[in-house]
């Protein structure tokens, strides 16, 4: 069923209604109470698509980030050592602001900006959450 949700997702991340069937899709995954398995899938499906408009945070993150300090942010930063993409450099960012996250995240967020194997917009991301 979780595989289903996301291709259905991905079937349609270019089309005008993507925010309303992450959501709808997003509402299935959290009936299921697949809870933090069906986190690494999702993260997986941000890194298929690097360049993606997933929301402001929109509905992915919004159920990802409640396994925060659960296990989300291990997987989010095994994600972003193998293949960033905007979204989730920016959620990196996030786990970055709060002041008791360990310093492994931002020297990632770090590592990241002077990547030259990745799309120069998700670098270049990288180094604005960092000022430079």
């Amino acid at each position: 069923m979780l595989e289903e949700l996301i291709k259905k997702m991905e079937d349609n991340i270019d089309s005008d209604d993507f925010e309303q069937i992450e959501e709808e899709c997003i509402e299935k995954i959290e009936e299921s109470d697949l809870g933090l398995n069906a986190v690494e899938p999702l993260i997986k499906l941000m890194e298929r698509h690097p360049l993606a408009d997933f929301g402001v945070p929109g509905a992915i993150v919004q159920f990802v980030e409640k396994y925060y300090k659960k296990g989300y942010e291990d997987i989010l930063y095994q994600s972003i050592k193998r293949s960033p993409a905007m979204h989730t450099v920016w959620m990196l960012n996030r786990i970055c602001n709060d002041k008791n996250s360990h310093d492994k995240f931002k020297k990632l967020l770090a590592e990241t900006a002077e990547r030259n194997d990745i799309d120069n917009a998700i670098a270049k991301s990288a180094k604005d959450f960092l000022g430079k």
